[in-house]
């Protein structure tokens, strides 16, 4: 139970009625995370973009997406988003076994090496932006990232590092 008051599906108004309304037609109910953002619907709106841009991008699979953000997660104790990112990994064929392996270095993860290659880099990035080096990037570049993935990647990492941060302050409860 989270310690603001959200406000349920059945008792939306307005901008976000509608927004929950899209929630609904595309995850079949509205998770207590997204409940969280409708405390703000604004940034719920905003939440959803980047969550539809994120989904459809061209270049940085689901898999790695899943993958960066549940690494992530370890680091926050974000429970919700722990289980929620496993769930994605477990169900797309990838081993539990796996997924701790990239946990353990995420440059032994699962995915295409050029992919494990982007995912040790974003989140060396994100936990300390210090620690990583210039010539890294040409290295992703070598391997085929664009500038725009790089960016992409590291504002995903980011960004999920926020949504950690506040499912955990407000207490959103672990799936």
């Amino acid at each position: 139970m989270t310690t603001l008051t959200l406000t349920p599906p059945s008792e939306a108004t307005g901008e976000l009625a509608e927004l929950y309304a899209a929630i609904e037609k595309s995850f079949g109910g509205v998770p207590e995370g997204l409940q969280l953002f409708g405390v703000s619907p604004k940034l719920l709106a905003i939440q959803m973009q980047l969550l539809g841009y994120f989904g459809q991008h061209p270049r940085l699979s689901a898999n790695f997406l899943a993958l960066l953000r549940y690494i992530l997660s370890e680091d926050g104790h974000c429970q919700f988003c722990i289980g929620f990112n496993q769930s994605l990994l477990v169900n797309a064929g990838i081993s539990p076994e796996a997924i701790q392996k990239a946990l353990e270095n995420p440059r032994n993860g699962p995915l295409a090496e050029r992919e494990n290659l982007l995912l040790d880099y974003v989140v060396r990035a994100v936990r300390n932006p210090h620690a990583v080096k210039n010539a890294e990037v040409d290295q992703l570049r070598q391997e085929g990232w664009t500038d725009q993935d790089i960016f992409d990647a590291v504002a995903h990492g980011a960004q999920h590092t926020a949504v950690d941060i506040l499912f955990e302050t407000f207490r959103v409860a672990p799936l």
